[in-house]
């Protein structure tokens, strides 16, 4: 038979390797598709084919705030501030088609949901507080108003957040594309790197030796890595979001893009032929086969008509030991090595 990719071909394909139809296997179909699901998350946390790396291009987003009605032109980089609610923010940008303000670091002054309670008269950052429904926004410099809609729908974006989100598929993080200037590799015009490729490198093609060239850039990227460095990042899988230890306010602007390298796991539904792999078939039969074990031990030594004696225990036993010599194969032939800091 050919090979099985989709979830119901794999589930049979197991189904056969512990001798079904020919013997009746004790399990229920949510027992089944328990194990492949277990099988598939053992496969994916260990195996070097459950995941791949992949580069994310993530957009930093602004607040917003729907409103109703606008009378005016706010201005970009305005303050603005609610008529009840004692918000100010700084205004980004309206978008008209979905009345839609976008906006930055929403402060109040004194609000037990705001960062630090101050004397009244201080503004702190508070991404709790909302807009109240049908208050007016009025902007400082341009006089421009607009009223909140009923709905009050208001979303807190990254810029504000301070961290970005990302989809469950995602289970590890090793970088973040650099969001400064990069000495060693910058084309501004008043960057070191500019300044010395149009006095100096002219001259290395008539000396035909590169060595001075490639020492200079070690050189800047060693400058570049003890003042600036990578950017910070904390992770965790089970979140689904990646903080960025940075100014947030100076490294970042609305709309700008943060690139960061990531491992994706295989999802077998989108890439079949993951149903096909060796080793996620030997593991998904063999948890199938202690699942049966387990449900037959409560009935370990009852007689069945013509002598037959049912044995779960040897059924689970098996299934125990097939189950950790896959995984020691496993972690010995399909884990990638650890990474370590050589040097």
């Amino acid at each position: 038979m050919t090979q099985p990719t989709t979830r119901t071909t794999f589930k049979d394909y197991c189904k056969r390797k512990l001798g079904h139809p020919v013997v009746e296997l004790n399990l229920d179909d949510d027992q089944i598709e328990d194990t492949i699901d277990d099988a598939v998350a053992y496969w994916q946390e260990f195996h070097f084919d459950g995941t791949h790396p992949e580069f994310v291009k993530k957009q930093i987003s602004a607040s917003t705030q729907i409103v109703s009605s606008t009378s005016g032109t706010f201005s970009s980089g305005e303050t603005i501030e609610g008529g009840s609610s004692g918000i100010k923010a700084t205004f980004h940008q309206y978008h008209s088609a979905n009345t839609t303000i976008r906006y930055s670091k929403p402060t109040t002054k004194n609000n037990s949901n705001a960062v630090a309670i101050g004397d009244g008269n201080t503004y702190y950052t508070d991404t709790t507080t909302t807009w109240t429904a049908s208050e007016t926004i009025t902007g400082a410099t341009s006089g421009a108003t607009a009223t909140v809609h009923g709905s009050t729908a208001q979303t807190i974006g990254d810029i504000d957040n301070h961290y970005l989100s990302l989809d469950e598929s995602y289970i590890g993080i090793t970088g973040i594309i650099p969001l400064t200037e990069n000495l060693s590799g910058s084309t501004n015009m008043f960057s070191v790197n500019y300044q010395y490729a149009l006095n100096d490198l002219y001259t290395m093609g008539a000396a035909g030796d590169m060595k001075n060239y490639v020492f200079t850039q070690q050189y800047l990227a060693t400058i570049q890595n003890l003042f600036s460095g990578l950017p910070r990042f904390r992770f965790n899988r089970h979140r689904d979001r990646i903080y960025l230890d940075i100014d947030w306010s100076g490294d970042l602007k609305i709309d700008d893009f943060v690139v960061i390298e990531a491992y994706a796991s295989m999802n077998p539904e989108t890439y079949t032929d993951a149903y096909s792999d060796i080793f996620l078939k030997k593991y998904c039969t063999a948890l199938m086969k202690k699942q049966w074990g387990m449900n037959l031990i409560k009935f370990e030594g009852v007689q069945l008509p013509g002598g037959v004696t049912l044995n779960g225990r040897q059924l689970y036993d098996d299934a125990i030991t097939e189950i950790e010599k896959l995984e020691v194969e496993g972690k010995l032939e399909y884990q990638l090595p650890d990474d370590f800091y050589v040097g």
